[in-house]
């Protein structure tokens, strides 16, 4: 179903401008959270992701045993490190877990592969068993070349991110799977190191604010997942999220910021200024994963600590990453 003439460009979160506003967010304190390739920045992430002391220092003899490609995959999940200026080019580049493509493992679990590179991005004891399958302590000589198994431990916890999204996210009802991921179940649920989200709807005069505040955190080093979608001209399905990306990093001076793009498993180097005009820009809806509009975002809404559970499973150890203000449990190892 399609709608012809002014209401083609319509969204259902256009039905937002009725509601008040909600403030935006202070932006995160600048020179903290960008990773610098450094082990100290590492155990500081570490720590602010609720590790104990114990299991930093262990982190610690573990990223000086890795070999280089696989520490800088543990620091720097997202790339964004090497990542440079392109030259007012627009460019693409493949995005790796454990030696596998960073991709979604199905049609409803962007969302789901989204904040789980957030949450491991910003917790180097994730990053590590992401990308090794090793905990904190255990040699690295344990793992065979190329890191086997990481597509698998990736696909799981999408999974387990999942099912903490859409956990009683209609009142006490769970969100219909088919639907991929709400915005608010991942607001509850997004994690970096210490950093924690609130949704924000795109809208009006309030897109280039919101947006412009994602833009921001991102430039002092903490993620920003965005929703994208269509518009009524494009039928009645897609004027509502469709979809989820997770704007890496920002770099104000060259007036750059990087996309990744979890179908393709792809991140994008794009004109910042154009992040809002998917419709007219090829690049930007690309990276959108090919829908025209950012139409949500999460924006870091202040830290909240807590105490990190350990249980038996190292999957289910990862995963809990990802659900630190909702855990707490007694250290078991």
């Amino acid at each position: 179903m399609t709608v012809p003439g002014g209401l083609g460009a319509l969204r259902v979160t256009d039905l937002a401008r009725v509601v008040p506003a909600r403030a935006v967010p202070p932006p995160p304190p600048g020179a903290v959270y960008r990773p610098d390739g450094g082990t100290e920045r590492a155990l500081d992430l570490a720590r602010r992701a609720g590790h104990p002391v114990a299991r930093v220092r262990a982190l610690a003899a573990t990223l000086d045993a890795l070999d280089p490609r696989t520490r800088r995959s543990v620091v720097d999940p997202l790339g964004r490190i090497t990542t440079g200026p392109s030259g007012g080019r627009a460019r693409v580049r493949p995005l790796e877990v454990g030696g596998a493509p960073a991709r979604q493992t199905d049609a409803t679990t962007c969302g789901s592969a989204v904040l789980a590179l957030l949450a491991a991005a910003g917790d180097p004891v994730l990053a590590l068993w992401l990308a090794t399958g090793l905990s904190p302590g255990e040699a690295a000589a344990a793992v065979p070349p190329p890191r086997a198994d990481g597509a698998a431990r990736f696909r799981a916890l999408q999974q387990e991110v999942k099912q903490r999204t859409n956990r009683a996210a209609l009142g006490p009802l769970p969100w219909p799977a088919a639907l991929g991921t709400p915005p608010w179940g991942a607001a509850r649920t997004a994690r970096y190191a210490d950093a924690r989200y609130a949704e924000r709807v795109v809208v009006g005069a309030r897109s280039e604010q919101v947006v412009r505040s994602a833009l921001v955190a991102a430039a002092r080093g903490v993620p920003v997942p965005l929703f994208t979608g269509g518009d009524l001209a494009l039928g009645i399905a897609t004027a509502v999220p469709r979809h989820v990306v997770l704007l890496t990093d920002a770099d104000a001076p060259a007036r750059r910021c990087r996309v990744y793009e979890p179908s393709s498993g792809t991140v994008h180097d794009l004109d910042a200024a154009h992040l809002l005009v998917g419709a007219r820009s090829p690049a930007v809806r690309r990276a959108l994963g090919g829908w025209p509009h950012v139409c949500w975002a999460l924006l870091p809404a202040g830290r909240q600590g807590w105490r990190a559970p350990t249980r038996g499973a190292r999957m289910e150890v990862a995963a809990t990453s990802v659900e630190r203000a909702e855990s707490s449990g007694e250290e078991s190892r």
